[in-house]
């Protein structure tokens, strides 16, 4: 008797163990271990290149804030390179927006206006981009796009200052003097700190001393 019960608690473990190491249990194991080795590696990955797009972005504004602005252009770049990599939440319109303005201040305004028109996509709802865009037309002397694309925007955004700053600057520059004063009027109603820059621009000089 007593050596019949020592046989079956010797054979029970092995019976058990077989069971542990059938070939649907292995094929589980390997599949979560895969698994968790693919998790690992991408959000090593997109950890990486996110940390790689704040350092490239902080260093681009560095370099933009002191006048370095090809320096800055070439950075911005670096940042929307990784951003890109991040695979998640991959669109990102301020580096646009910072990089279009890049290029505008080194007066390459093909580029300026290709990143704006990036932003605008991105950011639809947000008047900034089209901001930068009507500046950049009337950078490259383009008044007559500057204004078609402000009369657009003004319908989204009526309330934003800057639109119908460079609404007054692109009607002085095609001769539309009243629109240019009406224009300029409703631009320092919202933003009166606007007056002062229409003092020191070239466009406004005859219409900035129309307002009150």
């Amino acid at each position: 008797m007593t050596f019949n019960e020592n046989e079956v608690s010797e054979q029970t473990p092995t019976e058990e163990q077989d069971s542990e190491q059938t070939p649907g249990n292995k094929a589980f194991r390997i599949v979560c271990m895969t698994f968790c080795l693919a998790v690992t590696v991408l959000f090593l990955w997109v950890w990486h290149h996110q940390t790689q797009f704040n350092d490239h972005y902080r260093k681009a504004t560095f370099l933009m804030r002191n006048g370095e602005a090809e320096q800055a252009i070439e950075a911005y770049q670096k940042a929307i390179k990784n951003k890109r990599r991040t695979i998640f939440f991959t669109k990102e319109p301020s580096v646009h927006n910072n990089l279009g303005q890049a290029y505008l201040y080194a007066e390459e305004y093909t580029q300026a206006v290709e990143n704006f028109k990036k932003v605008i996509v991105m950011a639809p709802d947000v008047a900034e981009g089209y901001v930068n865009l009507t500046t950049a037309h009337l950078r490259q002397n383009l008044p007559t796009d500057a204004r078609e694309l402000c009369l657009h925007a003004l319908q989204t955004f009526p309330q934003t200052a800057l639109l119908h700053y460079n609404l007054a600057c692109a009607y002085a520059l095609t001769g539309e003097s009243q629109k240019a004063i009406d224009s300029l009027r409703q631009a320092v109603n919202l933003n009166p700190e606007l007056k002062a820059l229409a003092e020191q621009e070239g466009a406004l000089k005859g219409v900035v001393s129309e307002l009150p």
